[in-house]
């Protein structure tokens, strides 16, 4: 069953090396559980600039629905993190086998703010090894910066 109400997205979305989701309902502030959002705003962030890419709006369903969690998680797809009020354990374990980091943070949280925390951590670890998975010739440069030898026997 599809759980998207609706799905808009910015046709240069590939552009954006780092992805930042939002479980927001006004797509101001972060103010809802991943699980029971209405809607989640994905944002691609580069050091000197951020720009919404995603908004996703949920048929809202009461209840623990394995389709209304995996459709939410599929919206998250190539993001580093979500941001939201909470997410249930098992979900979080979920996330982070589709390399998605779950941030709970106090409900009303800016996303102005949290958008801005991440350009001025943009050299931070996490986000370098994100850009690194994204990069589509990773492995032609590790070939070339190391002596890769295959052992022919």
């Amino acid at each position: 069953m599809n759980n998207f109400q609706r799905n808009l997205r910015v046709t240069t979305a590939s552009d954006w090396a780092l992805r930042v989701a939002f479980a927001s309902t006004d797509l101001h502030l972060v103010n809802q559980h991943f699980g029971s959002t209405p809607r989640l705003a994905i944002y691609g962030v580069k050091p000197d600039r951020v720009t919404l890419l995603q908004v996703t709006d949920f048929i809202v369903q009461p209840g623990h629905d394995l389709d209304k969690l995996s459709c939410r998680i599929a919206a998250l797809d190539g993001c580093l993190s979500l941001y939201c009020v909470a997410v249930g354990e098992s979900v979080f374990r979920q996330l982070l086998r589709v390399g998605v980091r779950a941030v709970s943070v106090p409900a009303t949280t800016s996303i102005a703010h949290l958008l801005t925390e991440i350009q001025q951590n943009w050299d931070a670890p996490t986000v370098q090894r994100h850009q690194e998975k994204r990069d589509p010739r990773r492995f032609e440069r590790f070939q070339r910066e190391s002596r890769w030898e295959e052992d022919e026997r």
